[in-house]
This record gives C-alpha cells, structure tokens and sequence, in this order.
C-alpha cells in the first residue's frame, strides 16, 4: 500500500504551528533563561570594566605620587638638586649653617605637600638619621625605622622605589590619626651614593574616593587589598590595614591568580560577584563584592514581557503562517509540474515569470536552464564530442610504421652480416621508436616516454657527434606517472632544431620533472639560440590560436602546438605548453599535465 504523503501546503502549516503550539512554556523558559544569561553577562562584563576603569585611576593617583617624587628630587642639566646638595653638606656644616639648610629642604617639602592636598606628610631621613618635615608635627624620637617594610625597603638594594601597606601616621606624627599609604623613595647623589629616603604618605582616602564616587557597587563593597589580604584601603576605615578574617581568605582566593576577571561565590547562602582587577603600579587588587539579587531586579520584568510577546506572536504566526504557506506552497508546486515534463525529455515547456521576487527569479532561471540545455544537446554538446573525438583520432594515428619496422629488422640483421656495428645499433635505435609509435596504448609511464627519448637521442648522436650533452633530473619517483605518448621526445627534438643547432660550440639539454599536489611538471631546456621576448611572445600566442584541420600532405612531426593541443582535449584548458627564456640564452618549454599514478 503507498503510503500517503502530505502536501507542501500542510505540511507548511503544520510546521508553523507545531513550532506555536508551545510558545507560552519554550519560549518564556529559555527566553527568560537566555535574558537572565545575557543581563548576567552584561552586568558583570560592565561591573567587571568598572573595576578595571577604577584600577587605572587609582594607577594615575600612585603614578602621579610617585612623579611628585621624582621631581622633588630631580637633578637638572648643570645643577645638582638643591634638597640632595642640602643633605650632601649637612654633615660637615656648622650648627647655624645646618639650620639654615634644615629651613630650605624643609620649605622644598611644603611646597610640594601643599600643591597636593592628598599629600598627608613629607619626610626625608638622612642615612645619619636626621630628619626633615614638611611640618613640625613630629613625635619626639620619631624611629622611621621601626617599620618592618622600611627594614625591607633599605635591605632591598636594588629596590629604589617601594609602596608600604596602609598604616596611620599617629606613629610618628601628632597631627591626625589618619590612614596613609607611603611611598618611598632613595635619595641617591650624582655619584650613586646613598643619602637618604624620602617619605611621602598618601591619604587613604584619596584611594578611597575613586570608588565610593562611583557608586560602583549598589548593597556591595569594595577593598583594595595587596598579596597578603591586607586591606590597603575600604569605606569600612575599621579594616584599614587589617588583615581579613580566614573566612574571607577562601572568597579571594582567586584574585591573585589572574590580572583582572569576576567570579561568583556563595557566602552564607547568599551568590555574591566578586569582580577584580590589578593596580600594577604597586600590585595590589582592587575588589568588588556585590549580592547578585542586587544586580538583577530587571529579570522577573523580562519574563513577563516575554510572556506577553509570546501570546502575541502565537495570534500573530498562526495567521501569517496561512498566507505564508499558501504564497510558497503554489509556485513551488507549478515549477515542480514543468520539471517533471521536462525530465520526461519535453524541453518546450517554460514557466510563467509573473513576479520579480524570489519566485519569479527562479521561474526565469528555470526557463534559462531548459534553454540552454535544449541548445546544448541539439548543437554544441553533440559537435564539440565529434570534433574533439576526430582530432585526438587524427594526432594518435599520424604514425603507424609497421612495414618500418620490420624493414629496420632487416637493416639490423644486415649490418651484422657485414659487421657494421653503427649501421645496426641506429637501425635497433629507429626501430624501437618505430615500436614504442604504433604500441596501441596512448597512455605511458614516464619511464617508458625517457627510454624512447634515449633511443632518439642515440640516432641524433650520429648526426651531431658530441654536440651537445643531455642531463636528465626526474625523480625516480615521478618515473611510475602516467603521461600521452609523445610527450617528452618532441619537445627534445624541438630544443636540438631551434636551440642547439643554432649555437656554433656545444651545448647542453636538461630534462626535469616536478610535482605538486595534483600537477605534473616536465621541463625541457638548452642553452643554443639567443632568444627574443617577442619570438616568446609569438610563440605562445600560436599556442592559443585554435589548431587548423590535418591536411594530407604527410607531415609527420609533432611540434608544440601538437603536444599543447592533445593535452587540453585530454585535460582541459588548464594544461598544456608555456614556453619561456632561459637565463642567458635557450628556450625553457614546460608541459603541464594532472599527475596519474
């Protein structure tokens, strides 16, 4: 029983509405489920760049501190600076001259800490442990030195610049109790010599102020934390240069394992984003930890817009989806009844163009292909077949020397008779190129086509004695391809008439063969006539020009334009015969062919 088969038109129909029947449950679940993705990404790709923006300011604050140092202690062309020269002299000079040079270096200090009002103090402590202050706020026996990371600072030799964690300043001033971050720079002379440290603090909360500006995480906070869980800086001053709870260790755990990123963790029982980024200047990460309930209010509203539009687009689809299949469905079953009569070999039938969509354009290109089929089978296919079929029969049976041959055998047996070597190895010679013409297979090993072209070669050394040399350079394993018979020796012959016999001493002539993927080059070349680009140019335009009929006037060589033509009725256009200079003199004739094993 034939199993019946529903048409394009319900089929169509059923399609379209098979894919609305579920809308309210597909489409509002993945669709919420794809928005909540998307804002989720958004969201954090947008906190995450925040973050990253927030770091490089906070890199300009660092930076900028640090070129306020370095142009406090700059050395000009011809003078040395005025701060290392009052350092330099101070230890030899006398007690009104050391208070003289106190007052300046310490007036050089003002103005710096007064251009900055993020500078909290400046300080510079001799490697004699005399100290300048931008202002004389200092606790008495002030020990700079107890700090463990100054220790480290001056152990690091090769270290001339070092950002300390945060600390407050009531250690060794008595005019606030604020947190600062320090910078710290060695004082060296214009001979390398050490003289000192310069000690900027920074107020934490010009740190604190590229954050909290920002607004940059609404329920959550931010830290800027340095390798060892430090807080260098947060709105929470209680944690300002505290170390984190243990608790805390495991939430950024990852921040020091990449440059900049976010994640998300759950902390009692709440999912957290966690986004950070590095300031490179010292090192330290800049954290932000934000309740993902905080970030995605929008995401219960995208679902019941997603609701509304998917009843909408049910109502909707199911009427357009008629009209729809109805506008497909009858063009398409029109042209598939003319392809049918068409198939059954009426090639009269063409369809009706009404339209310029779509459907009229394959309408129009369907009559334009039954036309050109219809011109081809009935003129141009069926013509070139023959011609080409008369043409490659015309060049294959242009020698057919069977009666030569045996003649040749004769010769042979003669010349042993009357002990007249040459005379029977240049008969022997003749007579396989004779065998090797009439052998009934047109296609040979390249093996084969050079054993042919040393029996030619051995009957032209007759001729012209030591002449010239041949050199053969084919790969043993090009010697198995498959080539037309016929190939190699015309273009050898070629290059004996038109090169070596034109060149007054000897001469040589190269045979190569080489491969690509799927081409088969073979090369013939001599050194003999002195070649033109015009006679080039010629030459290869003859090689274009449609070959003229075989006429009967017994011509019997196979010149290039024999060889160019039987290889494109063999393989097409895109082989053939390209004919070039040699470097110096001589032709360069190269025969292209698809490499058959």
């Amino acid at each position: 029983m034939k199993k019946t088969r529903l048409n394009l038109f319900v089929r169509l129909m059923l399609a379209f509405l098979s894919l609305i029947v579920l809308p309210l449950t597909i489409v509002s679940y993945f669709g919420y489920t794809v928005a909540t993705e998307i804002i989720n990404n958004n969201v954090s790709r947008s906190i995450k760049q925040t973050v990253h923006q927030l770091s490089l300011n906070s890199e300009v604050i660092l930076e900028d501190a640090e070129k306020a140092v370095n142009t406090l202690l700059f050395d000009s062309y011809n003078k040395t600076n005025p701060v290392k020269e009052g350092i330099m002299a101070y230890d030899q000079a006398t007690d009104y001259e050391k208070n003289v040079i106190a007052h300046n270096v310490e007036d050089e200090l003002n103005k710096y800490a007064i251009y900055r009002n993020d500078i909290n103090g400046l300080y510079l402590i001799s490697t004699d442990g005399v100290i300048f202050s931008s202002a004389n706020q200092l606790l008495d026996h002030t020990d700079f030195a107890s700090y463990v990371w100054y220790q480290g600072f001056m152990a690091q030799s090769q270290v001339d610049v070092m950002w300390s964690p945060a600390h407050k300043v009531s250690g060794y001033t008595k005019s606030s109790n604020a947190n600062v971050v320090t910078v710290l720079k060695k004082i060296k002379s214009p001979y390398g010599t050490l003289l000192g440290v310069l000690w900027m603090d920074l107020n934490e909360r010009s740190l604190e102020n590229v954050y909290t500006s920002g607004d940059v995480a609404p329920g959550g906070y931010t830290y800027i934390l340095n390798s060892r869980n430090t807080v260098i800086s947060a709105s929470d001053k209680g944690l300002v240069s505290l170390r984190l709870a243990r608790e805390r260790d495991a939430m950024f755990a990852n921040v020091f394992q990449e440059d900049n990123g976010h994640y998300f963790y759950q902390e009692n029982g709440v999912q957290k984003l966690v986004a950070f980024a590095t300031i490179h200047t010292t090192g330290w990460k800049m954290v932000t930890v934000i309740p993902v309930q905080e970030l995605f209010v929008d995401a219960a509203r995208v679902k019941n817009i997603i609701l509304v539009l998917a009843l909408i687009t049910t109502i909707t689809s199911t009427v357009i989806a008629y009209f729809v299949a109805r506008r497909i469905s009858k063009p398409v079953h029109n042209l598939i009844r003319l392809m049918e009569k068409a198939s059954e070999g009426n090639l009269t039938v063409r369809a009706k163009v009404r339209d310029s969509d779509e459907f009229g354009k394959l309408n129009q290109h369907f009559n334009i292909m039954i036309g050109e089929i219809q011109n081809l089978i009935s003129t141009v296919y069926l013509s070139n077949i023959k011609q080409k079929e008369a043409e490659l029969a015309s060049l294959e049976a242009q020698i057919n020397p069977h009666f030569l041959y045996n003649t040749l055998q004769s010769i042979k047996w003669l010349s042993d008779i009357y002990k007249a070597p040459d005379i029977g190895d240049m008969a022997i010679s003749l007579a396989k190129i004779f065998r090797f013409s009439i052998k009934g297979a047109p296609i040979v090993s390249l093996y084969e086509e050079m054993q042919h072209v040393k029996d030619y070669i051995n009957i032209q050394r007759f001729r012209y004695g030591d002449r010239f040399e041949l050199d053969c350079k084919i790969p043993e394993e090009l010697l198995q391809c498959q080539i037309p018979k016929l190939i190699v020796q015309p273009l050898v012959e070629n290059a004996i008439y038109h090169g070596i016999e034109m060149k007054e001493d000897s001469g040589l002539i190269t045979i190569w063969a080489e491969s690509g993927e799927e081409c088969l080059h073979i090369g013939v070349e001599d050194d003999g006539a002195l070649v033109s680009h015009e006679k080039i140019e010629e030459i290869s335009l003859s090689l274009k020009h449609k070959a003229e009929p075989h006429s009967g006037s017994g011509k019997k060589s196979l010149g290039l334009k024999n060889i160019h033509d039987r290889l494109q009725m063999l393989y097409g256009s895109d082989y053939g015969i390209h004919v070039s200079r040699r470097i110096g003199r001589g032709f360069v004739v190269v025969a292209s062919l698809p490499k058959i094993w």
